[in-house]
């Protein structure tokens, strides 16, 4: 469980499955032998024949690329850390060591206008051409392609004065913009053919337009945004003519061989915004002014459908993608939830594009590209989709980092290379925290032994991945347990560690995690009552009337599971389609009619409680509290705060609410009001001697957070 609730891919083995590769110990103490991992094995002959399509060679104008295997646009916000070019260095050579094809920077603007937050780059700023030289010489050494990102952040940035083509606000912004005058407009395209100038002058080998996700130039082309009437807006062919100005303008100044990439919305999902026929003529119009290569944009910042998240399906795109592809002659790249190389493959075999970007996938594992050019795609860290410490932290102003992978973003803060001083290491406890930390610690050179009470590895997100949509946790359990194999970790399943079993370790690490918190209510032991880890488990079956008790993150993912009448953990894109209203037809405006989105179809009666007032749900996700208060609300969910618990019988669960006494008769009630730290071997141990280390939910339990409990253990790992 985390904090972005409670948290695979096609054909992920199960959590017992996964144990058994690792080697376990009885209670009796027999052992199990562990496999070695599922790849096709090092680097040399099999290079590239696992997934030949990924590991082909790909063409953009007048570039070359070694694979078709891209590093996508993302916003850093490094340049507002100590030593940014030194940080920045680092983050994109591990990228590039790591056999990536291209590299496209995060977005640099082309003028002081269109920043997205105070302090970041102008691509026109004399000052900063050393920066960019050092940076690109730098990353260019690995054989990368290496490309800037132009990014005009019109009524998106979050600056004072910010632009637009009309004053329209953005919902997700509180500053109106001011709208640009026709001789600001010829200016601003001015400005982008300066900083491409400026870009290959500095070592960029191309440029990549930001032309979607409802930046400015997308801003221009839409309906919703552009209400001008002069020659840059009203009908479609005035709103498409400034992205094709600023591409004529930069083709003509840089010349045919300085590759021009245009990242192009392919679906709005906004009222308002472009329709199939005029996202198609765009692509056609874009091909004849220049443009090398497309790549597929989806949805806007502002837009109430996710693109990104765990509910989005794994390449739930590939319509819209492999259409475009259909009407244009120069490659297409697909973008959105590719996050394992099977995904990207498949794209790439039935010819829904020409290449896949993957930006995400590149913050949890720098290696992802090597390990696929190897067949090493089992230790492939994945990414899960959960935005929690990438998109929100962007959202807040903090610079992102990776929750299954820390080291992303801070790669000065977490030194490598073995120890001087290897150890003898008992880990107790087998979920997240406890894994991390022993496959880093025996990475480094400490020998390591990892006991766990329960038959499988990976503690609470084995509840977690069974929550709809969120079974990408499963590829987080199979990256962790092949990862073991791989450093020789001793696992010990369904074994409870004692002071005696562990007399012969130099210390002990305790991940021992957290149990339920025990509720004070008279007739807490009713028959009725059970807790999250019973129902998410399969242990009880909750009634068609259900009252759950708390309302943090694990109370919404256990609504949402019971919401989920049996749908699997894994999204699908014809549900997804149903869910959101998504269409085909040509002319209708974003692509979806919310109206013919599928009513919910509740499971179940839910009532959801807490004691305290205010909001239910105040510690979810910046980026994805939306999508599970939608769903909740269109099924119809009672949310009560201020709630005062009196007692549970055969009637039901007895409260006050504002002063009113109700008893909801409920045929199940579900505790999910907190947990509380399992440190009971802290004491006895401490009391034999041993150097005791916490970490994890044992350590700190109010709020469950994995990325705390991986980022915790990774450090402890190296401090040793």
């Amino acid at each position: 469980m985390s904090k972005t609730g409670m948290g695979s891919g096609t054909g992920a083995e199960t959590g017992q499955a996964l144990g058994a590769r690792v080697g376990a110990e009885t209670g009796s103490g027999t052992r199990v032998g562990a496999e070695t991992g599922t790849g096709t094995g090092p680097a040399g002959d099999n290079i590239g024949k696992k997934f030949p399509h990924l590991s082909s060679p790909f063409k953009i104008g007048s570039m070359t690329l070694a694979n078709r295997m891209i590093m996508g646009s993302m916003h850093t916000r490094m340049e507002t850390m100590d030593r940014p070019l030194e940080r920045e260095i680092a983050f994109y050579e591990a990228r590039a060591r790591g056999g990536i094809g291209m590299i496209v920077t995060g977005g640099f603007a082309p003028n002081s206008e269109g920043l997205i937050d105070p302090g970041c780059f102008v691509m026109n700023a004399e000052i900063d051409r050393g920066y960019h030289q050092e940076l690109t010489s730098a990353v260019k050494q690995h054989d990368v392609r290496f490309v800037a990102q132009l990014l005009h952040a019109g009524r998106y940035a979050k600056i004072d004065n910010c632009v637009a083509p009309s004053a329209i606000k953005a919902p997700i912004n509180p500053r109106t913009p001011r709208g640009l005058t026709t001789v600001e407009v010829w200016q601003t395209i001015d400005d982008f053919r300066r900083a491409a100038l400026m870009a290959r002058d500095c070592g960029y080998e191309g440029v990549e337009l930001m032309g979607s996700e409802g930046y400015l130039l997308n801003q221009f082309l839409s309906a919703r945004t552009n209400h001008r009437d002069d020659a840059f807006g009203g009908s479609w062919e005035h709103r498409r003519r400034f992205p094709l100005e600023i591409v004529r303008a930069i083709r003509a100044a840089a010349g045919d061989d300085f590759p021009i990439m245009f990242r192009m919305s392919m679906l709005e999902l906004v009222d308002g915004g472009m329709s199939q026929r005029e996202i198609f003529d765009l692509a056609h119009c874009l091909q004849a002014a220049g443009v090398d290569s497309l790549t597929s944009g989806i949805g806007w910042h502002e837009a109430r459908v996710p693109t990104v998240a765990q509910v989005t399906p794994r390449a739930a795109f590939k319509k819209e993608i492999a259409a475009v592809k259909a009407v244009v002659d120069i490659p297409v790249i697909a973008t959105n939830r590719i996050n394992m190389p099977e995904v990207g493959e498949a794209l790439l075999r039935e010819k829904v594009a020409d290449a896949v970007y993957m930006a995400r996938p590149l913050l949890a594992d720098a290696d992802y590209a090597r390990k696929v050019l190897e067949g090493r795609d089992h230790l492939i860290n994945t990414c899960i989709a959960c935005n929690q410490a990438c998109l929100d932290h962007i959202f807040v102003s903090k610079v992102p980092t990776c929750l299954v992978n820390p080291r992303a973003l801070r790669e000065l803060e977490f030194p490598e290379g073995a120890t001087q001083h290897p150890e003898n290491i008992a880990v107790i406890g087998g979920g997240v925290a406890g894994m991390v930390f022993a496959m880093e610690a025996a990475a480094r050179g400490h020998r390591i032994t990892l006991f766990e009470k329960a038959a499988t590895l990976g503690g609470l997100l084995n509840l977690a991945r069974v929550i709809p949509g969120k079974g990408e946790f499963n590829d987080f359990i199979r990256y962790l347990s092949e990862r073991l194999v791989e450093t020789g970790v001793d696992v010990r399943l369904g074994v409870t560690a004692d002071p005696p079993r562990l007399s012969g370790y130099d210390r002990v690490v305790l991940a021992t995690g957290v149990v339920p918190r025990q509720l004070s209510i008279d007739g807490i032991s009713h028959p009725s009552v059970a807790s999250y880890e019973e129902v998410l488990s399969g242990k009880v079956t909750a009634g068609a009337r259900v009252a759950v008790i708390g309302a943090g993150g694990i109370g919404f993912d256990t609504v949402e599971y019971l919401l989920g009448d049996g749908a699997g953990p894994y999204a699908n894109r014809p549900d997804f389609e149903a869910e959101y209203g998504l269409t085909e037809e040509p002319d209708v405006s974003g692509g979806f009619r919310p109206d013919s989105a599928r009513p919910g179809r509740p499971a179940r009666e839910i009532v959801m409680l807490q004691r305290s007032e205010g909001r239910l749900g105040k510690t979810l996700s910046i980026t994805t509290d939306w999508i599970k208060r939608a769903k909740i609300a269109k099924a119809n969910v009672r949310m009560l705060a201020g709630v005062e618990y009196r007692r549970i019988d055969d009637a039901g669960l007895h409260i006050t609410v504002n002063g009113a006494e109700e008893t909801l008769d409920v045929d199940t009630i579900i505790i999910c009001a907190g947990q509380i730290s399992d440190t009971s071997l802290e004491k006895p141990l401490r009391q034999a001697g041993l150097p005791v280390h916490m970490i994890g939910g044992a350590l700190f339990a109010t709020e469950l957070d994995a990325q705390r409990a991986v980022d915790e253990a990774t450090r402890l790992a190296l401090s040793l």
